[in-house]
């Protein structure tokens, strides 16, 4: 249910004029999610641009149009977000320390680098990945009982760009506001390529916030 309560009772003539269109070229805004994926190649990527193509496949991206948003909408930004498609891994414990390899090593790698938000070639956002929390994804329960002996004494990684939890996000407050018919992106950056131990890893970018559009 929605986790918002309810401060206004609407009439029968709001409820009706919110479902009907008056005219042709009536406006509405609701809640829209525009999000983009691409894949980190190990040992090769240092630079990822997103939006800026249309995906064939819709799980992967729902833009409408290359880079930008179709007239005549206009789109207020609330939320920023990263999610890091690494797999969990297991890790053999030695008796003694050694370097940490696995999904947790490769997400630490990954939130480490830059990102920024342009639009019409301005910068409007740079930070760092690790500043743009996923807000959702796989919640982790590891259980261990029982006595093992070697090679079944593991121990599970997982790793993911903040907590899962909506509420976990970076907010614009609606502050940016992206115009139809203007080229935006969001790019990543890394100082150098990452070797990481679960290969190449899809990425998901995703804008959250409130989309202005005709209703015919």
């Amino acid at each position: 249910m929605p986790n918002v309560r309810l401060l206004h009772f609407k009439t029968k003539e709001e409820l009706s004029a919110s479902i009907t269109p008056l005219f042709a070229s009536q406006g509405e805004v609701i809640p829209w999610v525009w999000f983009d994926t691409a894949t980190y190649v190990s040992a090769t990527t240092t630079q990822l641009d997103f939006f800026q193509t249309l995906q064939t496949d819709k799980t992967l991206g729902n833009m409408q149009a290359a880079g930008q948003i179709p007239a005549p909408m206009y789109y207020d930004i609330y939320h920023l977000s990263t999610y890091l498609n690494v797999a969990p891994s297991a890790l053999a414990v030695a008796a003694t320390l050694t370097p940490l390899t696995g999904a947790l090593q490769d997400v630490h790698n990954l939130v480490i680098g830059s990102v920024s938000l342009q639009i019409a070639q301005k910068s409007y956002f740079e930070g760092k990945i690790y500043m743009c929390p996923a807000g959702g994804g796989v919640n982790p329960f590891i259980a261990i009982s029982g006595v093992f002996a070697a090679p079944l004494i593991q121990a599970a990684s997982f790793g993911q760009n903040g907590i899962p939890d909506p509420r976990s996000r970076n907010n614009f407050w609606g502050g940016i506001t992206i115009p139809h018919n203007q080229n935006f992106l969001v790019r990543y950056n890394w100082s150098a390529a990452l070797t990481l131990a679960g290969g190449n890893t899809a990425i998901t970018t995703y804008l959250d916030g409130y989309l202005y559009r005709r209703v015919l």
